[in-house]
């Protein structure tokens, strides 16, 4: 008499049931295993979209920044900075370019009629609301106009201009910086990025820096605020996303012969801070992945042997299947359809725990963590494959009974 695959599954159940306890300290490490793939998963998955997101914010993935490389150390007589002239020389010279923009810092007072602000103000160029991707949002930005006439004009960060004037409108005030007065041409867009660690912080906004500062153009910083034509940092934007590396290479061998071969700048691609977190999360995946697995095979094993007790326990009863026209092959799939049963409730258990764990710990760390369901599939197949495997030795046991022996079996 053969035993159906709707039988199996009911006994399975009862016996799961019957043995509540058992059950739950068999499963146990499955549980384990199962919420520490999906922990794993979601906070890789959450933090390579937050990383991509940010870049998407600061210019997207076909910007390369040039800094000053503050951990060189002085061997030559060589400049750490650009002229002006020299921007413009290494401007014509770097291939698949589609727009650059240098900046020099400034830092001091910012003060209309009423009220002053302490804050950075930076000499840039019209292509930089190309290279960051972001304009006025009130009035307009720098133009090529404002740059070839070294214009008086400047441009304020949100923050600057709510200090600077509340709920006024800014658009054609004057206000003054190292004294010398500005014309306010432009209000720029709000800036806002979820920021994952201000655990005990106010300030939720990663961008929140961007919206405190202002704008004029770099030959009126250069000409009649700082004096100094000195440009440490430029960033720019390639034409195509596939020619990121190759500019960056070229960049850096320019760079290295215009500066006598010393390192004093650094060169970085939005590509590179992606690499270089999906490096660190490689570490992250493996370590915890270990302990998955190891979860996972003690899990096996104690399985295994549970199912070995319990194939004991029934002898007499897998002898009276057998007495009564049950296969082997019968007997085989109806312990191993238990087992794989078995595993799957405990993923199913892992993933539920999960999903709280996630919430908690997305809670804790103020970043979004919702597993996706392939990685709930993927999960419940790896418990579910765990029971296959660990179950066949069990199965293939009682399926080799001998019916008279097991009859007699007490």
């Amino acid at each position: 008499m053969a035993i159906s695959p709707k039988e199996n599954f009911t006994v399975g159940i009862k016996d799961f049931w019957a043995r509540k306890i058992r059950s739950f300290i068999t499963i146990l490490g499955i549980i384990l295993g199962t919420m520490s793939i999906i922990v794993v998963m979601s906070l890789v998955q959450s933090i390579n979209k937050m990383t991509m997101d940010f870049m998407l914010q600061r210019g997207g993935l076909k910007k390369i920044t040039i800094n000053r490389n503050y951990e060189y150390q002085k061997k030559k007589d060589v400049k750490q900075y650009f002229t002006f002239n020299e921007f413009n020389k290494i401007k014509n010279l770097i291939p698949n370019l589609e727009y650059i923009s240098a900046t020099i810092r400034s830092y001091g007072k910012t003060s209309s009629k009423q009220k002053e602000y302490w804050g950075p103000v930076f000499g840039v160029l019209p292509s930089f609301k190309f290279t960051e991707e972001w304009d006025a949002e009130k009035g307009r930005f720098i133009s090529d106009f404002d740059e070839d006439e070294s214009n008086s004009v400047i441009v304020l960060g949100k923050n600057v201009s709510d200090e600077l004037f509340g709920k006024k409108n800014p658009i054609g005030k004057i206000v003054s910086y190292h004294g010398k007065r500005l014309k306010v041409i432009g209000i720029m867009k709000y800036r806002y990025f979820k920021n994952s660690q201000n655990i005990g912080n106010n300030n939720d906004n990663q961008l929140d820096y961007l919206n405190r500062r202002c704008y004029v153009p770099l030959s009126t910083m250069i000409h009649k605020i700082n004096a100094k034509d000195k440009i440490s940092n430029f960033s720019l934007i390639v034409n195509d996303i596939n020619n990121v590396e190759s500019t960056k290479k070229y960049i850096e061998n320019l760079l290295l012969n215009i500066r006598q071969g010393e390192n004093v700048f650094s060169i970085q691609s939005s590509q590179d801070t992606i690499n270089q977190s999906k490096n660190g999360l490689k570490i992250f995946s493996l370590i915890f992945g270990l302990i998955s697995a190891i979860s996972l095979l003690v899990g096996g094993i104690v399985i295994m042997n549970i199912m070995l007790a319990t194939v004991q326990e029934r002898t007499r009863e897998i002898g009276v299947r057998l007495a009564i026209g049950a296969r082997g092959l019968d007997i085989f799939f109806q312990f191993l359809i238990q087992t794989v049963l078995t595993t799957l409730i405990g993923g199913f258990i892992g993933v539920g725990i999960s999903f709280s764990l996630l919430s908690f710990i997305g809670g804790f760390l103020n970043m979004p963590l919702k597993p996706s369901f392939p990685m709930v599939i993927v999960s419940l197949l790896v418990s579910g494959s765990v029971g296959l495997i660990f179950g066949i030795g069990p199965a293939v046991k009682a399926s080799r009974l001998n019916p008279v022996t097991a009859l007699r079996y007490e």
